[in-house]
C-alpha cells in the first residue's frame, strides 16, 4: 500500500486531500511477497501527481505508475483500473524517473537487468499515453528503446524536446550525459556523438540529479571522489553537451563541506539565475545546501559562505528540493532508523 500526504504552506496536513490530509492507495498486484519500494512522486501542472517506484515479487521487479487526482483519488482513466504495471519478461524493469512531455504524455527513465544468460544491465527510455505504453515510440512499435548498455537513473527533458539521461559511465567510473531526439534516436551533435564524460581528475564521479534551465543550459549534480574523498559536484553544460565557460572557468566544481564527505541529490534555480543544491553527509548523516550564483561562485549571503549543514538530530538524507515562488528552499528529506520503516519530512529554509 502507498500512502501519500499533502501539506499546507504552513506545514500542517491539507485536511481536504483524501481523508484528513492523507490518501492510502492499494496496489494491484496482491499481497506479500510483492512490496513496493524506490517509491516517488511528480507533481503535474493541475496539482494531480504521478506516482511510480518498484514492485519486487519473488526475485523479479516490475515498476507501477498510477495518477492521482487533485481531491486525492486513484483517476481510473489511466492505465488499466488506473494503474500501469511495467513488466520486462525475464528482465527486470524499474523506473527511476518520470518526465511529463508538452503534449501530456510520460516519458520514463528505466533501468534494466537479467542475471541469468544472456546477461544485461542497462537504461531504457519508455513512454507512455496515459498510463499505457506509446507502441508510436520507438523500434518495431515496442514503446521503448534501449539507451544504454548500462544504468543511466536521471532524466530530463532538453530545451528541443528531446531527452537528456545521466550518470556514472560503465567502464570509467565518470560522470555521463547522454541525449537523445524526440523519437528515442541518439542526438549525435550533443558532445561526442551524443555523450559526454566529464574531465575530472582519475577518480570515480557520477550525476545524482539533471535539470535544465529555461535557457537550455543543463546542470547536473552529483559526487566525485578524485582522491580525496567523495564530495558535492556540480557542472553546467550548454545545450550542445559542450561545458558552459560563464560557469566556474568552464570547469565542473567540486566543493569540499570541511571535515565532510558529501554528495548532492538535487538542485533548482531562483528566478535570477542562482543554482541551490541539497544533498547529504556522510557518518554523521546530515542535511546539507549549497547556493551559487549564476557563474558557480559561492553565494556568500546563503549559510556560511554559501554552505548549511542542518544536524536535525538523528540521521537524515535529503532526497530533492525546490524554490518556492517567495524565495524560501523546500527540502524533502528521509530520517533513517533502526524500524521497518524510514521516516519523510519536509525542512523549509529562509531565502
Amino acid at each position: 500500500m502507498i500512502t501519500m500526504a499533502r501539506h499546507l504552506w504552513t506545514g500542517d496536513l491539507d485536511v481536504s486531500y483524501g481523508p484528513s490530509g492523507l490518501v492510502h492507495i492499494q496496489l494491484p498486484e496482491g499481497p506479500a511477497p510483492n512490496t513496493a519500494n524506490l517509491v516517488e512522486l511528480l507533481v503535474l501542472p493541475d496539482d494531480s501527481a504521478l506516482v511510480y517506484g518498484a514492485l519486487r515479487a519473488m526475485d523479479k521487479e516490475k515498476s507501477f505508475v498510477f495518477r492521482v487526482l487533485p481531491n486525492g483519488e486513484l483517476d481510473s482513466a489511466f492505465g488499466v483500473g488506473g494503474f500501469c504495471i511495467l513488466d520486462f519478461g525475464d528482465q527486470s524493469a524499474i523506473i527511476t524517473a518520470l518526465e511529463l512531455l508538452d503534449d501530456g504524455k510520460i516519458m520514463a527513465c528505466v533501468i534494466s537487468h537479467r542475471t541469468t544468460a544472456p546477461a544485461f544491465h542497462g537504461s531504457y527510455l519508455v513512454r507512455l499515453d496515459n498510463g499505457v505504453v506509446d507502441t508510436t515510440f520507438g523500434d518495431n512499435g515496442m514503446g521503448y528503446v534501449e539507451a544504454s548498455n548500462h544504468p543511466l537513473r536521471h532524466l530530463a527533458v532538453s530545451a528541443d524536446g528531446g531527452y537528456l539521461l545521466a550518470g556514472r559511465s560503465d567502464d570509467l567510473g565518470k560522470a555521463e550525459f547522454r541525449q537523445y531526439h524526440a523519437d528515442g534516436s541518439p542526438d549525435l551533435a550533443f558532445g561526442e556523438n551524443g555523450q559526454v564524460l566529464l574531465p575530472l581528475p582519475p577518480g570515480q564521479a557520477e550525476i545524482l540529479q539533471v535539470k535544465v534551465q529555461t535557457d537550455g543550459r543543463i546542470v547536473g549534480v552529483g559526487m566525485a571522489n578524485v582522491g580525496f574523498g567523495n564530495h558535492t559536484l556540480t557542472t553546467r553544460l550548454n545545450p550542445d553537451g559542450s561545458l558552459d565557460s560563464t560557469f566556474n572557468n568552464g570547469e565542473p566544481k567540486i566543493m569540499v563541506f570541511q571535515g565532510h564527505e558529501t554528495q548532492s541529490t538535487g538542485v533548482d534555480f531562483l528566478p535570477d539565475g542562482r543554482i541551490v543544491t541539497a544533498g547529504y553527509t556522510t557518518d554523521p548523516i546530515d542535511v546539507i545546501l549549497m547556493r551559487m550564483e549564476p557563474n558557480g561562485m559561492m553565494d556568500m549571503s546563503f549559510g556560511i559562505n554559501g554552505q548549511v549543514i542542518s544536524d536535525l538530530g538523528e540521521q537524515e538524507t535529503c532526497e530533492g528540493v525546490e524554490i518556492q515562488g517567495d524565495g524560501k528552499t523546500l527540502a524533502s528529506c528521509r530520517r533513517i532508523t533502526d524500524l521497518p520503516f524510514n521516516h519523510l519530512f519536509l525542512a523549509r529554509y529562509l531565502g
